[in-house]
């Protein structure tokens, strides 16, 4: 399932809280989110991947250029993170993500977006929502995420274990 895991607004701590199976995923998902979002407000296609086009993140990158760059941020701060976990040097880029350095920032600023400004991202966090997504994604995370816990050259988040429902806790 294509999702940027929300884990705080700061990105680079959000980051740097991914499960390793998640920083790679966070890299290749989002950045094929991205060149979907930006051709179907038309770029031209070229050799740009498009997948996922109903998904609701995808809309939601789609939705308008501010939404478009937090994606690209938060893709960003994965793609910092993916070099720090294995060691990457700084010459080294994930495909994915040269695909979405390469556009051009004033063919992005030219598109038609439907609309203006920052929205919320979509909780894509199943049983887990909340009034405020980054508390469904650690709630996502801390309940549904458990079995892919590992994080190389990283501590696990502070806030897990106040995140935790037990059987029967609300």
């Amino acid at each position: 399932m294509v999702n940027a895991f929300w884990l705080d607004r700061d990105l680079d701590r959000a980051a740097a809280w991914l499960v390793d199976a998640h920083v790679t995923s966070s890299v290749f998902e989002c950045s094929m989110v991205l060149t979907t979002a930006a051709v179907a407000n038309g770029l031209p296609r070229e050799d740009r991947p498009v997948t996922h086009e109903h998904h609701p993140l995808t809309r939601w990158a789609a939705a308008s250029l501010a939404n478009w760059r937090r994606l690209r941020a938060y893709t960003a701060a994965a793609h910092r993170e993916w070099r720090y976990r294995w060691e990457h040097g700084p010459e080294e880029t994930h495909a994915s993500w040269a695909l979405v350095e390469a556009i051009d920032e004033g063919a992005l600023e030219a598109l038609d977006w439907p609309a203006v400004g920052e929205t919320d991202p979509p909780q894509l966090t199943g049983e887990w929502a909340a009034e405020d997504y980054v508390e469904a994604y650690r709630l996502y995370y801390a309940n549904d995420k458990r079995d892919l816990f590992a994080w190389t050259r990283r501590e696990p988040p502070p806030w897990l274990e106040a995140y935790t429902r037990r059987s029967g806790d609300s």
